[in-house]
Parts: C-alpha cells; structure tokens; sequence
C-alpha cells in the first residue's frame, strides 16, 4: 500500500515536471516568435523607407527578408520588387543588370509560392521585366507572356504586355520562322478580346462616375482621382488598340482576307467561333461588299441568331440596299446585346445610318447609345456634326443661323470630357466649328452678347451667346 502511495506520488510529479517543461516551451517559443515578428517587421519598415528614398541598400534588407520572413506579410514582394529594380537602374555592367533582372523573376516567383492567388500578375511581369531590360530573347519573352496569358489570364492587365505578346508573334510570321497568318489572326482576336474587358470594366465604372456628374452629384478628391486614372488607361488601351490595328491593317487587305477566308470557308461553315471572327474582321476592314462576307453572316444566324449574327446580317442587308431589313437587325442585335458597349455601338451604326435621311432619328438614336454608355464620345460627336449641318434649317437671320456653330462646338467639347481616347479629334473639329460662328466684331455689332438664342426648329434647343 505504501508503495503504490510513492509510485502515485512518483507518478505526479513526473506529470507536473511534463506540464512545466511544455510550458516553458510554449512560452520560450511565443517569445521567439514574437522576436522573429519584431525583427521582420523592422527589416520591412526599414526596406520600405530605403525604397522610398530610392536608396539602392534597400536590396540588403530585402535579402534578409526573403531570407528568414518569406511568409511574413506580401509588401515584402511589392516593395521588393521595386528594390531591385533599383538595382536594375543602377547596375554598371550588362551582367549585373542581367543578375539583377533575373533575381526579379525569382522574387516574381517567390511572392506566387508565399501569397498564392495574390493578384499581382506576376508571370505577365516576367515576361515585360526581361523585354523593357533587353535582357534574353524574344523567343523567352513570348514563352512567359504565352505562359502569362493562358495560366494568369485574369491578371493580365497590362497594356504594353499585350501589344508586346502581339508584336513579338507579328515579328515572326513576317520573318517566316513557323507563324501562320491565321495563328496572328487568331492571337489578335484573343488580344482584342482581353482588351475589349479590361476596357469594359473600366469605362463601366467611368460611365457611374459620368452618369452622377451628370445628374450635379460632387465626387470625392479620391474619386476625382480614380475617374483621372480610369480615363488615362482607357486612353493607353485605345492607344494598344490602334497600334495593333496598324499592324493587322498591314497584313488583312481585302486582297488578302478574301481569298483567305473562302478558302477556309467549308472547313469551317459550321464553327461559330471561327465564322464570328471572320465576319468582325471583314467588316471591320471594309470587305463586306463580297459575297464571302454575305455567306459567312448567314451561316453564323442560320448556326445561331444571337446578337452579333443579328448585327452583321444588317451590314449585309445595308450592302443589297434593303435599309429597312437592316434596320430590323441591327435593332434584333441592340435587343439582344448585354455588354453596353456592343449595345452603344449598334445605335450608333443607326444613328449614322439615319443622319443622311432623318436628323430626328439620327439624334434619337445617338442619345440612345449615351444612354446605355455615357463615355462613348462618339454619339456626341454625332450629334454636333448634326447640328453643324443645320444652320440652313434653323435661325430667324445669319447670325443665328451660325450660332447653331457653337452648339456643335459645345458637343464636341462633352465629347472630348467623355472618351478620352477621342480628345484630339474633338478639341480639333470643336475650333473649327468656333471659328465658323459669329466673330467677336459680329458679337458687338449684333447686341446679342449674354443673349439666348433658341433654335425652334427640329434641334429644340438654345444657346447663349458669349462674351468674346
């Protein structure tokens, strides 16, 4: 009995000496711990403040940081990134700028192993990291934005990463090593459709902006910022877009499209994909007069009456001359379309197709497509080109006849306010049409400065005369 009392006893304070030393390591591994979070987060603010300074020593505590905190917190990655591409900068050899380039593709990959799913688009800024540094080959470029594009879709986002994946493939078809021309079509399709997205997105948000601006609503310094940011990118995508339209330009002439794409017709008469892109290509480059064009639109409605097979039987119908048909499908197509931007763009069409018969229509038309997108510059400029045409039709004498100029003009300038990417064209044709209205002498000799003038005829609408 005595005994087993020592072996209990024994027995308990062995497990009080356990529960002590796991104690102990518990609290000895906390304070580690919390030394090791100390020294991490230190390492990081003083990185960050040497990246600040575009001070090139910052790439010391990065490499500690990458070191012993990999995992500690992803401004490790973003601040990172811009400490060695200070190292970049600074480099003095090719083969330190080289070692440098490369070890950004290491932290790239190193801040997709630590922070998964991080949204940074890190396998695309691989790609553009070696192509702005002239570092590797174009062939290594391609692969890691081809690589980019199909496995990091979503965060591909960056413009120049776009026109370069394209160029690169455009490069090599015309210098013959394995790239065929319907492989540059197809990769300009896919680019496009990329582009047409992140645009999207971007003039969505824009047209909430316009549409409260619109409505006397005030933004906010942080949205004022946002609106100039947004409107500033869609201007460097359209840029993308132009510029890749040149290049296609260079390469799809009707003389080429044409034969290129009845020979692929029968092949391919029942895949939808392949007739859509064919049809958008041969409209868009003024090939629809052909007969092709006639055949693949209705085989694309007969495969499926959806909204773009809609609109391109109305350009085919526009061809035979039957604008009443066309109408009716290219009101099907409005109908049927969900994207604003495809909507916009069909009322457009009809608006430009009304604007040599029916003013009222035209206009009606072209508020239409404002409606569903108010950033498309386009329908104003409409609008003003409409209201320029007009002096003969509206005025009681030729002073205000030629006030109608300076309504044009005032829509020209929301046109320019709306769509960037149409800035220029719209501050040009604005001047023009206030060149052509009343001059400051006309102004004086007439009284009528601060005066509203009112157009009562089909425009509706007035005008103060200004103080020149």
């Amino acid at each position: 009995m005595k005994k087993e009392k020592l072996i209990n006893k024994y027995l308990q304070e062995e497990k009080m000496k356990t529960k002590l030393t796991l104690l102990f390591i518990a609290i000895a591994g906390f304070f580690v711990q919390a030394q090791n979070t100390e020294a991490c987060t230190e390492t990081l603010s003083l990185m960050t403040t040497s990246v600040k300074a575009k001070d090139a020593t910052s790439y010391d505590y990065l490499t500690t940081l990458r070191k012993d905190c990999p995992s500690f917190h992803k401004s490790i990655y973003s601040f990172g990134e811009l400490a060695i591409k200070l190292k970049i900068e600074k480099a003095t050899t090719p083969q330190d700028k080289e070692k440098y380039v490369r070890d950004l593709l290491k932290l790239y990959d190193e801040h997709d192993q630590h922070f998964p799913n991080n949204g940074a688009g890190n396998k695309m800024k691989k790609g553009l990291a070696l192509f702005e540094n002239k570092i590797g080959t174009s062939d290594e470029v391609y692969q890691l934005l081809d690589d980019a594009f199909k496995t990091d879709y979503a965060n591909f986002k960056y413009a120049k990463a776009m026109y370069v994946y394209f160029e690169i493939l455009v490069n090599k078809h015309k210098a013959n090593k394995g790239v065929e021309l319907q492989q540059v079509f197809d990769k300009y399709d896919d680019i496009s459709k990329k582009l047409d997205e992140e645009e999207k997105e971007l003039s969505e948000e824009n047209d909430g902006f316009l549409t409260r601006e619109e409505a006397g609503q005030v933004l906010s310094d942080k949205e004022k910022t946002r609106k100039a940011r947004i409107e500033n990118s869609l201007e460097i995508f359209g840029n993308v877009r132009n510029d890749m339209d040149n290049i296609v330009l260079e390469l799809s002439t009707c003389e080429k499209l044409i034969p290129f794409y009845q020979k692929g017709f029968e092949l391919n008469k029942t895949n939808e994909e392949w007739l859509k892109r064919a049809a958008s290509r041969l409209d868009a480059k003024g090939c629809d007069s052909d007969p092709i064009f006639s055949k693949i639109s209705e085989a694309l409605y007969k495969l499926n009456p959806s909204a773009d097979a809609a609109y391109q039987l109305g350009v085919v119908e526009i061809q035979r001359k039957n604008t009443t048909k066309a109408l009716d499908y290219f009101n099907q197509a409005a109908n049927l379309y969900t994207d604003n931007t495809k909507k916009a763009n069909v009322y457009y069409r009809i608006a430009a197709m009304y604007s040599k018969s029916n003013k009222v229509q035209a206009r009606t038309y072209a508020r239409k497509a404002l409606s569903v997108k108010p950033s498309f510059g386009k329908a104003y400029l409409l609008i003003a080109q409409l209201y320029g045409s007009s002096i003969n039709d509206c005025g009681n004498d030729q002073f205000e006849k030629r006030a109608m100029y300076w309504l044009a003009a005032q829509y020209c300038d929301k046109a320019g306010a709306v769509d960037s990417s149409i800035k220029a064209t719209a501050s040009k044709t604005a001047a023009s049409y206030r060149a052509a209205a009343p001059s400051k002498t006309e102004i004086f000799q007439s009284g009528k400065a601060g005066q509203r003038v009112a157009f009562n005829c089909w425009v509706g609408e007035s005008i103060v005369v200004p103080s020149l």
